[in-house]
């Protein structure tokens, strides 16, 4: 007898497997930056908060040398970020005549659409704070944009600082912005040692990006000069960045510390309980996350339009 033929309902069950394997399958089969960029976490609570910490001086450590005495040191509160986790459902149905005719192609396709579509869902997210980190509208815990000419070093200290950038990509502004990066500082003014190490790109810029990093001789003079951009920085193209001339300079190393993904609940598919089976059965897909950058001193950003 056909796994999938009784008239009781258990037609749904026996195919649930195949719809949850399908869905697996598609979701799992696509390139992910999300997991490359963020520092993705599990969470088991209705949110998370990440405080910053102030820095201290490195003069410091030489008290002890010139004075005798161990200093204390303490540190001032940073900016405060929340993130609060988001429910993200769908329902999708099967009808029974599908599995009653054996149309087991419209099965796949319906339920691989699902995966693809729950991937794209992430990965759309997960770019949006690169695609509004120009924007008031999406402002940090510091209450500017990701990429801003106004960073307050600390809520008690009123200077500010940039990363944002109107350059067209070029080796000479890649150079500009590099040696910016380079002269951030921390809230008490110590140079932190930023190394820009990846150049982030919408596909438009993606051979101008590789021909500035991967020339070993000046791309822009016939001299023979050493083009000092030569394997200085890893180049990355998304397809979800939705502006054509916008770039990004990137450590990574402080990226991973600061651009943060909480999955509450992990993408999952499951068969609803409790629904009439006879003709049609429903699966809820659902997936719970939170995400977002907790400091900005790991990314200077460009948009030159």
């Amino acid at each position: 007898m056909p796994i999938v033929s009784a008239v009781n309902g258990l037609w749904a069950d026996a195919l649930d497997p195949i719809v949850q394997f399908r869905v697996d399958l598609a979701f799992s089969r696509h390139p992910s930056l999300l997991n490359q960029l963020y520092n993705v976490q599990t969470s088991s609570r209705a949110y998370e908060q990440v405080s910053g910490v102030g820095a201290i001086s490195p003069d410091a450590f030489e008290n002890y040398k010139n004075s005798g005495q161990i200093p204390e040191v303490d540190f001032d509160q940073g900016f405060k970020t929340t993130y609060e986790h988001v429910e993200y459902p769908i329902d999708f149905s099967i009808e029974r005549k599908t599995i009653d005719d054996a149309d087991f192609n419209t099965v796949f396709r319906t339920t691989e659409r699902i995966g693809d579509s729950a991937f794209l869902f992430r990965e759309t997210k997960a770019a949006s704070v690169f695609n509004n980190a120009f924007s008031a509208s999406h402002p940090g815990a510091d209450g500017v944009a990701l990429c801003s000419d106004s960073h307050p070093h600390s809520p008690f200290k009123s200077a500010t600082q940039s990363n944002a950038f109107a350059l067209a990509l070029t080796k000479a502004n890649l150079r500009t912005i590099r040696e910016a990066m380079m002269a951030w500082t921390d809230d008490n003014g110590n140079k932190i040692a930023v190394v820009p190490d990846l150049l982030l790109v919408p596909p438009a810029l993606e051979d101008d990006a590789i021909e500035i990093v991967n020339s070993i001789q000046d791309p822009d003079t016939a001299n023979n000069t050493v083009n000092p951009m030569f394997g200085r920085f890893r180049v990355q193209a998304w397809h979800y960045l939705t502006d054509s001339t916008t770039w990004f300079l990137i450590d990574s190393m402080r990226m991973r510390q600061s651009l943060d993904w909480f999955d509450r609940v992990p993408f999952s598919v499951r068969l609803r309980d409790g629904d009439d089976r006879t003709v049609r059965a429903w699966w809820r897909a659902y997936q719970r996350f939170s995400f977002g950058f907790s400091d900005w001193r790991w990314i200077a950003g460009s948009n030159p339009s």
